[in-house]
C-alpha cells in the first residue's frame, strides 16, 4: 500500500519515564514507516534515559526535545506538533510511548485518508485498530448507529473497513497538518486524559470527520496494568493509578460542561465512568486511594479547577 505522492508525516512520541526498551521498539517501527520522529520528553532533567536512548540510535530522521520536567501530554503534542508542522510535515501521526504499530500501519491510513477524501469527506483524522497489551482485548470504535439514541461500538470488518467515529485515541491517530492548523492545539489544561477527546470532539464541531480503518493496526498499552472485576461474570479491565483516576473523572466532568459536546454522548459515557470508577475502587489495588481520587476529581471538575494535580 504505497502513501499518496508528496506526503510527509512526522510522528511526535511523548515519553515519560518510558521502559527504553518498549520505547526503541517503537522508534525503529516509527521511524520505518514515517519521514521522521520528533521525540517530546516530560521525564525530569535528571533522568537522562530517553537522551541516552535516542543517542544510541544513530538516524537523521531522529530528533529529540527534551522539556526538563513533566508538563503534561497536551503541552508535550503541541510542542511536537509544532515542530513537526515547521519542518513542513503534510500529516502528523500522534503517539504514545508504549504503543507498537503493526506493519503498514501508517501506509495504511494514509491511504484510508486518501481515498476518503477523495469520496468528498472533511476528514479530520485516521486512527488504527488498537489491542490492548494487558488484557489483550481489540477496541471498537464508538459511532453512532442508526435506530440508536446513544451511541454504539463497532469494529471495522469486510463489509465496513472503514468505520465513521466520534472519537480517536491520542496513539496512532494520524492528523493532515491544515487540520490542526484549522481546529487548534490540544487543550493544556487537561494535562492528560481525555486530550483526545475533547480534540475530537472540538474537530467534529468544526466540521470534520473521524475515521478508524480496520487495515491499520497497533498494539498499545491502556492503563498500568491488568486487574479482574465482575460484572455479571469476571473481566480483564485496565487498572489505573489513584492520580489517574483523578484525572479521568475530572477531566470527563469537564467535557459534560462543554456545550458542544453532545447530552446523549455525555449521559451514555457517564454510566461507563460510573462502571470505571466501580471497578477502580473495588478491585484496584489502591482501593481507598483510588475512591479519594474520583471524588476530588468530580469536586474539581465540577469547580472548572484544570490543569496538574497539586497534591
Amino acid at each position: 500500500m504505497q502513501p499518496p505522492v508528496g506526503s510527509r508525516v512526522f510522528a511526535v512520541v511523548v515519553a515519560y519515564q518510558p521502559d527504553t526498551g518498549v520505547l526503541r521498539a517503537l522508534l525503529d517501527v516509527l521511524l520505518a514507516q514515517t519521514d521522521g520522529v520528533l521525540v517530546v520528553d516530560n521525564t525530569p532533567a535528571d533522568d537522562r534515559r530517553v537522551e541516552t536512548l535516542c543517542a544510541a540510535l544513530p538516524h537523521d530522521a531522529l530528533r529529540l526535545i527534551r522539556l526538563g520536567e513533566n508538563l503534561g501530554i497536551a503541552h508535550a503534542l503541541n510542542v511536537g506538533i509544532g515542530a513537526a508542522l515547521t519542518t513542513g510535515a503534510t500529516h502528523v501521526l500522534l503517539s504514545d510511548q508504549d504503543s507498537l504499530p503493526a506493519p503498514g500501519m501508517v501506509a495504511a491510513l494514509l491511504a484510508a485518508m486518501d481515498d476518503l477524501q477523495h469520496a468528498g469527506q472533511r476528514v479530520g483524522a485516521v486512527g488504527p485498530t488498537y489491542t490492548d497489551r494487558h488484557t489483550d482485548i481489540t477496541f471498537p470504535f464508538q459511532t453512532e448507529v442508526q435506530g440508536k439514541f446513544f451511541y454504539g461500538h463497532r469494529r471495522p470488518d469486510a463489509t465496513h473497513p472503514i468505520i465513521e467515529a466520534l472519537t480517536l485515541i491520542t496513539s496512532g491517530t494520524l492528523i493532515p497538518a491544515s487540520v490542526l492548523r484549522e481546529v487548534g492545539p490540544m487543550r493544556e489544561d487537561f494535562f492528560i486524559d481525555h486530550v483526545d477527546i475533547e480534540w475530537s470532539h472540538r474537530a467534529r464541531a468544526a466540521g470534520f470527520s473521524l475515521f478508524g480503518v480496520g487495515a491499520a493496526a497497533m498494539f498499545h498499552s491502556m492503563g498500568d496494568h491488568m486487574l479482574r472485576s465482575w460484572r455479571l461474570g469476571w473481566r480483564n479491565e485496565s487498572a489505573y493509578s489513584p492520580v489517574r483516576v483523578y484525572y479521568r473523572i475530572r477531566n470527563f466532568v469537564a467535557l459534560c460542561r462543554m456545550p458542544r459536546i453532545r447530552r446523549r454522548w455525555k449521559l451514555r459515557s457517564a454510566v461507563y465512568w460510573v462502571y470505571f470508577v466501580y471497578v477502580q475502587t473495588v478491585f484496584g489495588q489502591q482501593r481507598l486511594a483510588a475512591l479519594r481520587m474520583a471524588a476530588r476529581g468530580l469536586r474539581d471538575g465540577l469547580r472548572g479547577r484544570m490543569g496538574p494535580w497539586q497534591g
